[in-house]
């Protein structure tokens, strides 16, 4: 019998390289592949990687690369899903050259050359084709699911490749799962017949340590490959830590700008110069908050950048600030997502013990997608109590000074001492939310609902988790920043502070 042909047959390309591991990630229909990858690679471009909850969205197979230095380190296929595993084996059993001894890698070369031209198992064929070539297998499943028939056979089938397989359980977190993870231990029965490890990996909740756990997972699969991928990880370690050298680097420029603003107006000495006075500083007073907010946004977005979540901005919404901005109104808060519950210093001793009590209550408020620096004027400038933004220093030029006759007035910084502590906090929560944020998130409001739990609320501050030593070293040298004093002993010491402070932010396990 003649099989019609597909007319969207592929080309035939090249899958595997030599001298770089490369694993085919296979699964049925929306079981995460894509999640998987998208968070393993950080890659949130759906035009890339395409996070879905529509069925069958990878209808062909592609590569995607990790690419470090510049050199491609690790390759993965992403496959469409099995549509018809069970006729599939059956078709693969039928071919085997030897009944007796059962189907084999080269059985499954014999399927894929019986059928690729024809319309019957197109999607087997194009998933399979990395195989025969020699690549390893990374099979995705969801642990919620029952495992049947259908998934048995899918297992059968990548069983009879030569190549390493690791089989990864990926939770999909379904609100209306009764018994989240009920299935799993089945899961991990079957799958330990046929596959060298099973890793569970949460593509919508794993940070760093996950990720590299799993990449390191494939080197104990294959012990040909063990230099080149312990090589990989020392590679992906060591940039991991540049991130983290640069993102402290932004984090007390951001600072450094912040406590050395100043926002000027002039008014003239008429009639009212008591009113033009008031005017005027009201002027500064709204033009120097909205320039915090938006070095607050930017400090957010460069850390974006710097951890690939290229699709995600930081914004600051438009509102009301100085004489408009009433913080002490239920509905203000309302409008910034926050409760009243602020984060608040006592007895802040800038030089000397800088002792910090925190009322930890606030928090994840501020972190959805669109609005990841608070709301309005920057997140820092809602922790304030009482009915008014922070007092600013105001310094008035002599009389008559302008050209014409009049003043200019100079507004900032914050007479407040708290205030860098509430800047250095706004911008640690951030880094927080930014590292917690795995790039399969594509959903504006899953971000903006798990951050507004009690869990994270308790969560809170960070500055008021750091030992006394730290505390001293930052406020020395914001006190020498706002003094213009700095000096680059002091500042090497307080980015020391600061990248050390990241890390223990990393490695805190979720509330």
């Amino acid at each position: 019998m003649i099989l019609p042909r597909n007319p969207d047959r592929e080309a035939g390309p090249v899958w595997v390289s030599p001298g770089v591991p490369t694993f085919a990630v296979v699964g049925k229909v929306n079981m995460g592949k894509s999640a998987v990858l998208a968070t393993l690679l950080e890659e949130d471009d759906d035009a890339i990687i395409r996070i879905s909850a529509e069925p069958g969205e990878t209808t062909r197979c592609q590569r995607l690369s990790l690419v470090l230095d510049g050199i491609e380190r690790l390759r993965f296929i992403d496959t469409p899903g099995f549509q018809q595993p069970i006729e599939a084996l059956r078709a693969i059993r039928a071919l085997a050259a030897d009944p007796a001894r059962g189907p084999g890698p080269e059985t499954l070369a014999a399927f894929v050359d019986r059928y690729r031209d024809s319309n019957e198992f197109v999607d087997e064929c194009r998933l399979l084709a990395p195989l025969i070539e020699g690549a390893g297998v990374l099979y995705v499943v969801d642990p919620d699911v029952r495992l049947h028939d259908a998934f048995i056979a899918e297992i059968e089938i990548l069983r009879l490749s030569a190549g390493p397989r690791l089989a990864v359980l990926n939770p999909h977190h379904r609100e209306t799962e009764v018994r989240p993870g009920r299935h799993a231990e089945a899961w991990r029965t079957e799958l330990g017949k046929s596959f060298n490890l099973v890793r569970t990996f949460d593509a919508f909740a794993a940070r760093f340590t996950a990720r590299r756990e799993l990449l390191a997972a494939l080197n104990r699969i294959d012990e040909r490959d063990h230099d080149h991928l312990n090589a990989t990880i020392a590679l992906l370690d060591a940039e991991w830590q540049q991130r983290r050298e640069e993102a402290a680097e932004r984090i007390q420029a951001f600072l450094r700008a912040a406590l050395t603003l100043r926002e000027q107006a002039d008014y003239a000495d008429g009639e009212l110069p008591e009113a033009a006075r008031r005017a005027a500083i009201a002027e500064a007073g709204r033009r120097y908050y909205a320039r915090i907010a938006e070095l607050e946004r930017d400090a957010a977005n460069a850390l974006l950048d710097l951890y690939r979540h290229r699709h995600t901005r930081a914004a600051t919404a438009a509102a009301p600030v100085g004489e408009g901005l009433d913080l002490a109104h239920d509905e203000t808060w309302r409008r910034f997502g926050l409760t009243r519950r602020q984060l608040t210093f006592a007895g802040v001793a800038v030089g000397a013990g800088a002792g910090v009590s925190v009322d930890a209550g606030t928090l994840g408020h501020t972190l959805g997608l669109g609005t990841l620096i608070g709301g309005g004027v920057g997140g820092a400038l809602a922790y304030f109590k009482g009915d008014a933004l922070p007092t600013l220093n105001v310094s008035l030029g002599r009389p008559g000074a302008l050209v014409g006759g009049g003043r200019r007035i100079t507004l900032g910084p914050p007479k407040n001492p708290n205030f860098a502590w509430i800047l250095l906090d706004s911008v640690l929560i951030r880094y927080r939310a930014i590292i917690e944020r795995t790039h399969a998130a594509r959903d504006v409001g899953e971000l903006a609902a798990g951050a507004a739990d009690g869990a994270r609320r308790k969560a809170g501050a960070i500055v008021h988790r750091l030992d006394s030593d730290r505390q001293k070293r930052l406020a020395r040298w914001f006190r020498a920043v706002a003094k213009s004093r700095g000096s680059e002993e002091r500042d090497a010491e307080a980015r020391a502070v600061i990248e050390a402070t990241l890390a223990e932010i990393e490695a805190r396990p979720e509330p």
